[in-house]
């Protein structure tokens, strides 16, 4: 199982990496005694073979103990010492003078390290095969040697180690958890980072996502209380109209036509507090990619042509074959958006139009009308919504703005001059060059 957190993960490691270091110096310590013991018993057997060699009847002489003596004949029948040890089986290996022949035997039920040598010497020993063994487990460090010696140092010193590293991967957890606590306790203000360098680009990028959702919010939250006024405002209205309708009973056609203006600019305002919700969708999953504008602007015309044709406009549409980073849904949304307001605050009979253009350090596309022109007054806050100028309810032009944002672009609006006097509006959507 994965550990659940970093803490857990460094307690484990550090504890499975000091237990494995201390276990592996343990055994190349236990592996360097027995080395050296297994050579003091060789060598000591030998010594034994040796003196025991030069007086083979001093086998039957032997106390017993944890070592066991035979002197055997050439033929393997026993001539002294200890029945127990088993003659030697490989007598016409063995050389006069040679070194003892080391070999594992065993003495009853004891496993044993033995070795073999020739009889020389006295009389009367000539072909005998002398034989000394030991238990094995004398070849085996005791605990008193595993226990000493660098061993328990070196344990003691790869713990202390492991602690400084526990301590040092404690201390930098506190160090994130003060940063990850900053961050959650944050106001609009950029909090003090107290993290580690390796955490500053992911914090100061969770900031950053903060405080767009907190302004998202925010701005959703003022979105909401202003949509709820707007659209008792217009409802408000309406029941006055019914009631005064009721009670004067006579000339409804006047009534009704003030109705029909009021249910108007209601389903206005709710299409585009809708617009205002998709635009949302759409600047969220919308993927930008080269848009030609002729077709886009096109199928506005279409679809806005009951306007046009209703105030009989002259329409105009000129200009280059321009391509634009975009994404088709939100452009037909600005672009009707543009087209609807000029069309609004177009008198009948005048003139109006789109105009493509390319070739400058930018494209852009020009909504033209001859309006009265912008308000100086109400110029700075156009772009806010529910701040509307004459006829309309302050919603059009703020989604604009966020759709040309969303695909790189910028809407600007400007009083077309002529002889000192204004003569229109031009609602121009720039993009950089690409």
């Amino acid at each position: 199982m994965r550990p659940s957190s970093l803490r857990r993960f460094l307690a484990f490691w550090l504890g499975a990496g000091a237990l494995a270091c201390m276990a592996l110096f343990a055994l190349w310590h236990a592996v360097g005694l027995y080395e050296v013991s297994a050579t003091e018993q060789d060598l000591r057997l030998a010594a034994a073979a040796a003196r025991l060699a030069l007086a083979p009847r001093a086998a039957d002489e032997a106390a017993p103990g944890d070592r066991w003596s035979r002197v055997d004949g050439t033929s393997g029948e026993r001539l002294a010492g200890d029945t127990s040890l088993p003659p030697y089986a490989w007598p016409q290996e063995l050389k006069a003078g040679g070194a003892p022949a080391l070999y594992y035997s065993h003495a009853g039920a004891t496993l044993v390290r033995a070795a073999a040598t020739p009889a020389y010497g006295s009389a009367g020993s000539d072909g005998a095969i002398v034989q000394v063994a030991e238990p094995y487990r004398l070849r085996l460090p005791a605990a008193a040697q595993l226990a000493s010696g660098p061993v328990p140092a070196f344990c003691a010193g790869v713990t202390v180690m492991a602690m400084i590293a526990a301590l040092v991967a404690w201390l930098a957890r506190r160090w994130t958890l003060r940063a990850a606590h900053s961050l959650e306790n944050a106001g609009e203000a950029a909090p003090r980072y107290e993290g580690p360098d390796e955490l500053r680009a992911a914090f100061e990028h969770t900031h950053a996502l903060h405080a767009s959702e907190r302004k998202w919010v925010d701005e959703q939250r003022r979105f909401l209380a202003d949509a709820a006024h707007q659209l008792r405002t217009p409802l408000t209205v309406l029941r006055t109209q019914l009631q005064t309708a009721l009670e004067r009973g006579d000339d409804l056609r006047a009534s009704l036509t003030d109705m029909v203006h009021t249910v108007d600019r209601t389903t206005g305002l709710a299409n585009q507090l809708l617009s205002v919700s998709k635009l949302e969708q759409l600047k969220r999953e919308g993927q930008l990619h080269l848009v030609p504008l002729a077709p886009a602007v096109r199928a506005a015309v279409v679809e806005l042509s009951p306007l046009i044709s209703r105030k009989r406009l002259d329409f105009s549409l000129e200009g280059d074959e321009v391509q634009v980073q975009g994404e088709p849904m939100m452009l037909g949304e600005l672009l009707r958006n543009l087209l609807a307001n000029a069309i609004h605050h177009s008198l009948p009979g005048a003139r109006c139009g789109v105009v493509l253009r390319s070739g400058l350090p930018w494209s852009e596309v020009v909504v033209w009308d001859e309006g009265e022109g912008i308000d100086s007054a109400v110029k700075p806050r156009l772009f806010t919504p529910f701040s509307a100028g004459k006829g309309g309810v302050g919603l059009g032009l703020s989604i604009c703005q966020q759709l040309a944002a969303a695909m790189g672009a910028a809407v600007s609006l400007h009083n077309r001059m002529q002889d000192g006097r204004t003569v229109g509006v031009d609602a121009v959507v720039r993009w950089p060059a690409s």
